[in-house]
């Protein structure tokens, strides 16, 4: 099961998405159902379209991980030329009511999409779809416990089976306690997970905090970010919840030590690239992190042995 838990518009999120995709960068085949006249987007900076990039393959890599190692038979030399057809066997997303109106009724309109995630109906007024394979849930995630965990139940959340929960640029935006319920309750009601983030860091060197005064100037505010500024305050959050393993890079160690020197080769054909000092500035205040806990794991002679323990970059 994969459980993805949005905070940020669409717009916001899928509008730098769209001039990567159209560029080459990432392969989106869906990202023009979701935003206007997608193709004839501006075309961003390289540096903007390098972030959606690393953003994208960062967090690909591991999803797909987590999908292998949570099959029956666990991560295999096979499995890995075959990953790209492994598939979850439930999707749900949540987002604020105002967004999933709008997803809902793009989703509605491509028979593609609509096609894939099979039988299903629009729910609550068309703010919602309910499927077999695939629900997107309206709801404040401050709420969790009482408004978005009886909702997973309704569209057959399964404590049973192990769940992947992808918070992607969400966790900035929200209260510590909130946050602190949301990462208890995913460590401690499935029987195996994973969560994996993306989030900024470092509010409080000179770049984090010019950060912070523009999205002020857009009355932005980043809460989770002043309660959680570091890779190991990241860490220690996923600890303190009940996760028995947990990881954190910035983006600017991923993209230098996890993207191939082919990859990279590839990258400089689509566009010229000399903001490698502003890369590398940005970079650092961006990580990405995750966490695990299994309490099916296999027990041996040296302790407990679960497949989850393969899933990162």
């Amino acid at each position: 099961m994969y459980s993805s838990l949005h905070e940020q518009s669409i717009m916001i999120s899928s509008i730098p998405g769209s001039s990567a995709s159209n560029l080459g960068y990432i392969n989106d085949p869906f990202i023009h159902a979701f935003v206007k006249n997608s193709r004839m987007s501006p075309r961003k900076m390289p540096i903007i379209n390098r972030g959606s990039y690393s953003r994208f393959v960062s967090l690909h890599a591991i999803i797909k991980s987590f999908l292998l190692s949570s099959s029956s038979d666990g991560p295999s030399k096979l499995d890995r030329q075959i990953s790209e057809s492994i598939v979850p066997r439930k999707y749900i997303e949540i987002d604020h009511v105002e967004v999933t109106s709008k997803k809902a009724f793009a989703i509605k309109k491509n028979k593609q999409m609509t096609n894939m995630i099979g039988e299903h109906k629009l729910a609550s007024g068309g703010t919602e779809l309910h499927g077999n394979v695939y629900a997107l849930l309206g709801g404040d995630l401050r709420n969790w416990e009482k408004d978005i965990v009886p909702k997973l139940n309704s569209v057959g959340f399964d404590p049973n089976t192990p769940t992947l929960f992808l918070a992607e640029c969400l966790f900035v935006y929200l209260p510590a306690d909130t946050i602190d319920c949301i990462l208890h309750w995913c460590a401690n009601v499935p029987i195996a997970s994973t969560v994996v983030a993306y989030d900024q860091i470092h509010p409080d060197d000179a770049f984090g905090q010019m950060m912070l005064e523009n999205l002020k100037l857009r009355n932005i505010h980043l809460p989770g970010l002043l309660s959680c500024p570091t890779l190991d305050a990241h860490i220690e959050r996923f600890k303190r919840a009940g996760f028995n393993t947990a990881r954190a890079i910035t983006m600017r160690e991923h993209f230098d030590k996890h993207v191939s020197s082919d990859e990279r080769a590839r990258l400089a054909r689509i566009e010229v690239f000399d903001e490698v000092e502003e890369w590398s500035l940005m970079a650092d205040h961006y990580c990405i992190s995750w966490a695990w806990q299994d309490r099916s794991a296999i027990q041996s002679d040296g302790g407990s042995v679960s497949s989850l323990a393969t899933v990162g970059l």
